[in-house]
C-alpha cells in the first residue's frame, strides 16, 4: 500500500486510560504489555502483544493469539470491526483495561500548515489532551509547543512548561525557538534558545524526543529493540595510584526490565550505579541510554534518571503528601499549577500503592512503605531510568519481598530499573543479574535462574565464596564466553550543565514554608524551642541582687555583669540549638535536592531566614522576662530606649550564634557528633565573653576572642546599660564603652562574623559528595 493510498484512509483512534494516539494504515498498530509496541497498556491480564488494529477495507481489531482474549459487551471477540466508535476491554469481560476505538475525522483534527506537520505530532505523551487550538500570539506559519492543551504540539510531559518553545517555517527550512522554559529546549544534545532544524535533528523537550524528517516535526520512534534501553559497554574505572575499581563491565537492559547488581562487599556496585547514573565518568568503555551516551549527552538525559540512595531521602516529620508537594515544587516548571502538581503526586502515590497513606506521617510508615516514599519523590518527574542504591536494606524478609515486588511492577511499567544489592532472597523476580567480584570485576551476566550452569552451583553462599577467593579465574572463564571485541573509547565529555530549576525566590520561599512546618510537626523540638527562652530568663532573674540595670553603688557582687553573662550565655546556647543539627540531620536529602535543582544559596537563605525569625522571638521572649524581673535600663548608647537597644543585642548575637549552629552542622559527619560539638561550643562562648573570665589584656587570648560572637555581644550589651560606670569593680574594657562608636562596632563585628560563618556554611553546601566505592 503506498503513502498516498494512506493518506486517503481514515486515521483511527485509539483512546486509553493513559493515552490518545491516532494512526494511519499501511502498518498494524500492534497493543498489549510491551513498551515497545504502539500502544502499550500495563496490566496483568494483558499479554505482551495481546490484539493488533490493521486496515482490511476498514479498521478491524485482530487477536493477537492472547491468553485472556478482547471482548465487546462482555462477549469474547476474534475480530472487531471498528465502523463506528466501539469501546473494547481487554483481558476480562467486567474489570479488563478499557480501549475505546474510533475512526477520526480528518477535518476536525487535522493540523496541517503547508504540509510541514505530521498528524501525529499533536498530541505526545500520556495522558488525553483537548483538541488543540492555535496559540493566540503563534505568527502565521508557527506552530507553538508545550505542556498546555491550548499549544500546537502538545507535549503531555511534567517536565515541560505550559508554553515550552515555538516552531517557524522559514525559506531555509524549520527553527525553533526556546519560550523561556526553565527545563529547556535541546537540538541534538545541546541547550539551545533558538536553532535552525535540518533533517535527522533530534529535538528534546523535557522527557520527550522529537526528529526532524523531511521539513516535519515527529516524535522520535525507536527503531532497534535495544536503543531505548540502557546499554553499558566495555566500562572500567582507574583511579590515582592505578587502582582498578571496575574492569570490562558490560551489559544491556531493555524497558521493561529490572537487573540487580550483587557481588561482595568492595566488588564495586555502587560505582557502577554511580556511573550509570552520570554522577561519575568511567575510564574506559561507555555508557547510552535510549540511543545517547549518558556522559556526552548528561544535561539532555539528567532527568530521565532516577537515583534513589541507600540512606531515606523524605523528611520523616511530614507526611508523604506534604513531602511529594514541597519535591514537585522544587522539581516541576515554575508554571505547573498546584492541580497539575496535585495530579501528578496522586499518580505517583497509586503508581506506588501508597494513596491510602498518603497522608501517614513517613515517620509512621514501615521500613517498605519509607523506601517506597523515597521512590515516589524521583517518580515525580517520570523518569524511564530507576537506579535504586540498596532498597532493600535493613528491611525483614516479608518487606524485601514487597519492595522487590514493588521494583518489578515500576519495571513492567516500561522503564528501566537497576538495583544494587546485597539481598538474595528474591532475585528471581529480576530478569538478569550482574555478579561483581573484588575489583570490579564480572562474574556472571545473565537470568537468575542460569547462574548454576555458568558458575558451577545455584548456592548462592558458595557462589560469592568462589568469587571471593578467585575474581581473577571467574573474570577469565566469564569473558571465554564472550566474543572478543575492542573496549569502545569512553565518549567525549559533554557539557554536564546545571539542573533545571525554578526561580531563587521560589525555592526560598518552598524551603522557607518547609521548614516552618517541619518545626511545627516536630512536637518534642518545637516544645523544646518555646519553653527555652523562659528557662533561660528565669536563670537570669535568679541572679541575687535588687539593683538589677542601675547603678550598683557600694555592691560588688557584679548582679549586673552576671545577668549580662546569663543573656550572652543564653543567646549562644538558643541560637546553636536551633541549628546545629539541622544540616546534618537531612544532608542526604539536601544532596538528592540539590542533584535536582536546588540552589545551595536559596537551601542556605532560607533556613537563616526562618531560624533568624525564631531566634529573633526567642530573644525578645527572654530578654522581657528578664525586664520584668530586673527592672529596665537607661537610655541606650545609640537608641533613646536602652530596652529597645538591649534587645537588639541579644538579638543580633542568638542570630549570629544560628550561624555557628549551621557552619558546624555542615561540617558534623553524623547526628552523633552533634551533642559534644554544642556542648564544647557554648562553654567556649561562655569563657570568651569576657564577663565571666577577665581576657583584656591578656594577649593571644584577648585577640583569640574577637573571633567568637559571644565576646562583640557581650561587648555591645555591656555598651548599652554603661556597665563599666554601673557595675563596682568591674575590670574596665575598651569595647564596653557607652557611646553609639562602641556600640556599632560590637554589633557591626556580629555582623561581620555571622556573614564569613554564612559564607563557609554555603562553601561546605557546594561541595560535592565524595565518590563511594560499593
Amino acid at each position: 500500500m503506498d503513502d498516498r493510498a494512506n493518506t486517503e484512509h481514515p486515521r483511527v483512534v485509539v483512546e486509553t486510560e493513559h493515552a490518545r494516539t491516532t494512526h494511519s494504515a499501511g502498518k498494524a498498530v500492534r497493543i498489549g504489555r510491551d513498551p515497545q509496541l504502539e500502544v502499550t497498556i500495563v496490566d496483568p491480564v494483558v499479554s505482551r502483544e495481546h490484539a493488533q488494529l490493521t486496515w482490511d477495507d476498514g479498521w478491524q481489531l485482530v487477536d493477537s493469539g492472547s491468553k485472556n482474549g478482547i471482548y465487546v459487551d462482555g462477549e469474547r471477540r476474534e475480530k472487531v470491526p471498528v465502523t463506528s466508535p466501539v469501546r473494547v476491554r481487554l483481558g476480562d469481560a467486567t474489570e479488563g483495561p478499557v480501549v475505546r476505538l474510533s475512526i477520526e475525522d480528518p477535518d476536525a483534527t487535522r493540523q496541517d500548515v503547508g504540509a510541514r506537520w505530521d498528524e501525529s505530532t499533536i498530541s505526545v505523551g500520556t495522558p488525553s489532551a483537548p483538541t488543540a487550538t492555535p496559540h493566540d500570539e503563534t505568527p502565521a506559519g508557527s506552530l507553538t509547543v508545550g505542556r498546555s492543551p491550548d499549544n500546537d504540539i502538545v507535549v503531555r510531559d511534567v517536565l515541560a512548561s505550559r508554553h515550552h518553545a515555538i516552531v517557524h517555517h522559514v525559506p531555509s527550512g524549520l527553527e525553533i525557538d526556546d519560550l523561556g522554559s526553565v527545563n529547556g529546549t535541546f537540538v541534538g544534545g545541546a541547550r539551545v534558545s533558538r536553532a535552525q532544524l535540518t533533517d535527522g535533528d533530534v529535538v528534546t523537550i523535557g522527557n520527550t524526543d522529537f526528529g526532524v524528517r523531511e521539513g516535519r516535526l515527529v516524535p522520535r520512534r525507536v527503531v532497534s529493540p535495544t536503543a531505548g534501553g540502557l546499554r553499558v559497554d566495555g566500562v572500567g574505572l582507574t583511579i590515582e595510584g592505578g587502582r582498578r575499581l571496575l574492569e570490562d563491565v558490560t551489559f544491556t537492559a531493555q524497558p521493561g526490565s529490572l537487573t540487580a547488581v550483587i557481588g561482595p562487599s568492595g566488588a564495586g556496585k555502587t560505582t557502577v550505579a554511580t556511573i550509570i547514573s552520570g554522577s561519575e565518568r568511567p575510564t574506559e568503555g561507555v555508557v547510552e541510554f535510549e540511543g545517547r551516551s549518558v556522559h556526552a549527552e548528561y544535561q539532555v538525559l539528567r532527568s530521565r534518571i532516577g537515583m534513589v540512595p541507600q540512606d531515606d531521602v523524605v523528611h520523616r516529620q511530614l507526611t508523604i503528601r506534604q513531602a511529594l508537594g514541597y519535591a514537585a515544587e522544587l522539581r516541576l516548571p515554575p508554571d505547573t499549577s498546584r492541580e497539575d502538581r496535585e495530579e501528578v503526586i496522586a499518580t505517583v502515590l497509586g503508581e506506588l500503592q501508597l494513596s491510602e497513606h498518603a497522608d501517614t506521617r513517613v515517620d509512621r510508615l514501615s521500613g517498605g512503605q519509607r523506601k517506597r516514599a523515597s521512590v515516589a519523590m524521583e517518580l515525580l518527574t517520570g523518569p524511564s531510568l530507576l537506579i535504586l542504591d540498596e532498597p532493600t536494606s535493613g528491611l525483614d524478609p516479608a518487606l524485601d519481598r514487597q519492595i522487590m515486588a514493588t521494583l518489578r511492577r515500576l519495571a513492567d511499567s516500561g522503564r528501566v530499573v537497576v538495583i544494587v544489592t546485597h539481598s538474595l532472597s528474591y532475585l528471581e523476580m529480576c530478569d538478569q543479574v550482574l555478579l561483581l567480584a573484588p575489583g570490579g570485576k564480572t562474574a556472571y551476566v545473565g537470568p537468575p535462574d542460569r547462574v548454576g550452569a555458568a558458575l558451577g552451583s545455584t548456592d548462592w553462599a558458595d557462589i560469592f565464596a568462589r568469587v571471593a577467593a578467585d575474581p581473577d579465574g571467574v573474570f577469565a572463564a566469564y569473558r571465554a564466553t564472550r566474543p572478543s571485541v575492542e573496549v569502545p573509547a569512553p565518549s567525549p565529555p559533554g557539557p554536564l550543565g546545571s539542573p533545571a530549576h525554578t526561580s531563587r525566590r521560589k525555592q526560598l520561599s518552598t524551603v522557607a514554608r518547609r521548614q516552618v512546618r517541619l518545626i511545627r510537626a516536630d512536637r518534642g523540638y518545637l516544645i523544646f524551642l518555646s519553653l527555652l527562652p523562659f528557662v533561660l530568663g528565669g536563670l537570669a532573674v535568679l541572679v541575687p541582687g535588687d539593683t538589677g540595670f542601675g547603678p550598683s553603688g557600694l555592691d560588688e557582687s557584679g548582679e549586673l555583669t552576671q545577668i549580662l553573662v546569663v543573656l550572652i550565655l543564653g543567646a549562644a546556647f538558643m541560637g546553636c540549638s536551633l541549628t546545629i543539627r539541622d544540616l546534618v540531620g537531612e544532608r542526604m536529602i539536601y544532596h538528592r535536592e540539590r542533584a535536582a535543582g536546588l540552589l545551595p544559596s536559596a537551601y542556605l537563605t532560607a533556613k537563616i531566614v526562618v531560624f533568624c525569625a525564631a531566634a529573633i522571638v526567642q530573644s525578645v521572649i527572654m530578654v522581657a522576662i528578664v525586664f520584668v524581673g530586673k527592672g529596665f535600663p537607661g537610655r541606650g548608647s545609640l537608641i533613646p530606649s536602652g530596652s529597645v537597644e538591649l534587645i537588639v543585642d541579644i538579638a543580633v548575637t542568638t542570630c549570629s550564634c544560628v550561624l555557628v549552629g549551621l557552619a558546624l552542622s555542615s561540617v558534623a559527619r553524623s547526628n552523633e557528633q552533634v551533642m559534644p560539638m554544642l556542648v564544647v561550643t557554648i562553654m567556649v562562648q561562655l569563657v570568651m565573653c569576657g564577663g565571666l573570665i577577665t581576657i583584656t589584656g591578656r594577649k593571644v587570648l584577648e585577640q583569640l576572642s574577637w573571633l567568637f560572637p559571644s565576646r562583640w555581644g557581650f561587648a555591645a550589651s555591656a555598651s548599652t546599660v554603661d556597665l563599666r560606670t554601673n557595675a563596682t569593680g568591674t575590670e574596665p574594657d575598651t569595647l564596653w564603652q557607652h557611646a553609639a562608636s562602641w556600640w556599632l562596632l560590637s554589633i557591626a563585628m556580629l555582623v561581620l562574623i555571622s556573614g564569613v560563618l554564612g559564607v563557609v556554611t554555603y562553601a561546605r553546601l557546594r561541595l560535592r559528595r565524595s565518590r563511594r566505592a560499593g
